[in-house]
């Protein structure tokens, strides 16, 4: 392995000072620079080190974000910003590779004694690390590594990709390496190890950049979220399979406010696109006297969906709070407000299996001659009749309660939607 020496000019990345680009064939990106830190700075930080550390951990497996091993054997010490000195060398490091300050993780320090090391391995994260690091902040790109004192023996930073290459601990001298572009580009030359301490001890400190700003609240509460969404799911055949919820399996509450006026805004904006409703097969749920297909409307909500998106977000809560939070729920559906005529009758039913779950009618709208109740059975298998208002809600678990509207309807207009929610811990197998 060759080093050579480059000026700013021949590197490029606003690099301030001469410093050893090692040249390979590997295609990766490193380089050292000589006294990036002086001795006092050293010292300042190593005395940190010394007096605050912990053993060091790696990236963990499924849902552990990290988890210690025999392979890496240091002990590591965070270095804040509260710390005039260690906001001066992050601004410096910064500086040198022109990557903005918020992209860089807090720096570390790490400290091994005799016999410690740690093995071959990446600094970029893959599978179930990146999982958890990685998902608002972006792979790492960029590793300085700075020594804080002279080894003894042994503690060399080895590149085994690189010829196995290796670089002797010098204090204050940076070594700075690529190790991706962003997801996807991860270059696997960047392999190295920090090879056992054989006399004395060996202190660094180091600094990884990432793609995009790093924020490690965010990081941890989507890897979260990712592995509650993707944990194993209870299966079902059919719906005597799924749980009952609720003690007799629906509830009639009112629509907030906020949100009441949000659905009326949306009503009033669809008025002018409303159109006829038909799908085949509709007269075998949705029909007349006669048997024949009914004569409904549709205001579709897609034709302002963001209002809809809103308005099954404000509702989810009340969904969750119907359920006792016995089971999370994944928003699924908005259809539009169906307007009923004159002769109407929607068969009795339950919603579909697979996703319709916990749901709700709501009320927007009626011009009655004689009201028009909602028949539905309860989980002890009686019969109710529910009469409504606009304005008014009706939480059911849809997919078990048989459910319709069996009196024909009598009047000019009944108008409600539908909003459905999947239990989503459960999946149908067939």
């Amino acid at each position: 392995m060759e080093e050579q020496q480059l000026s700013q000019e021949d590197c490029g990345c606003g690099r301030k000072k001469p410093k050893n680009f090692l040249l390979n064939n590997a295609g990766l990106d490193i380089f050292t620079i000589n006294n990036f830190l002086t001795e006092e700075e050293c010292d300042h930080l190593a005395a940190h080190i010394e007096e605050h550390s912990y053993r060091s951990q790696v990236a963990g497996h499924g849902d552990t974000a990290s988890t210690t091993t025999d392979a890496r054997t240091s002990s590591t010490s965070t270095l804040h910003n509260t710390d005039p000195i260690v906001a001066e060398i992050n601004a410096r490091m910064s500086q040198e590779l022109n990557i903005p300050q918020e992209k860089g993780e807090e720096l570390q320090g790490q400290i091994y004694q005799v016999g410690q090391e740690f093995k071959h391995h990446h600094d970029y994260f893959e599978g179930d690390g990146y999982i958890n690091h990685c998902l608002h902040s972006g792979q790492r790109t960029y590793t300085v590594m700075i020594y804080l004192n002279h080894v003894e023996e042994g503690g060399e930073t080895n590149f085994s990709a690189l010829e196995n290459y290796s670089i002797t601990p010098k204090k204050g001298m940076a070594v700075v390496w690529k190790n991706s572009d962003g997801k996807g580009t991860e270059n696997p030359a960047s392999i190295h190890a920090g090879m056992p301490v054989i006399q004395g001890k060996k202190i660094i400190i180091t600094k990884w950049f990432r793609e995009k700003a790093w924020n490690i609240a965010e990081d941890s509460r989507l890897a979260a979220q990712y592995h509650q969404d993707n944990k194993a799911k209870i299966e079902f055949r059919t719906k005597e399979d799924l749980p009952k919820l609720t003690e007799i399996g629906f509830k009639v509450v009112k629509v907030p406010i906020n949100t009441w006026r949000l659905i009326q805004e949306a009503y009033t904006l669809l008025q002018s696109v409303k159109t006829a409703e038909l799908w085949d097969g509709m007269e075998n749920f949705i029909h007349d006297k006669d048997g024949k297909a009914a004569d409904l409307e549709i205001f579709n909500m897609d034709n302002c969906f963001r209002i809809k998106e809103i308005i099954q977000e404000e509702l989810q809560p009340i969904h969750e709070e119907f359920i006792e939070h016995k089971a999370r729920l994944k928003p699924k559906w908005i259809y539009g407000i169906r307007s009923y005529k004159n002769g109407a009758i929607l068969e009795n039913h339950t919603d579909t299996i697979e996703t319709h779950h916990i749901s709700s009618i709501i009320i927007v709208d009626k011009k009655v001659d004689k009201d028009w109740p909602l028949d539905i059975q309860d989980h002890a298998g009686n019969w109710h009749k529910i009469y409504a208002e606009p304005g008014d809600m009706i939480l059911y678990e849809s997919a078990i309660c048989l459910h319709g509207r069996t009196e024909p309807f009598e009047g000019e207009y009944f108008r409600n939607f539908y909003t459905h929610y999947t239990l989503a811990d459960y999946k149908l197998v067939r």
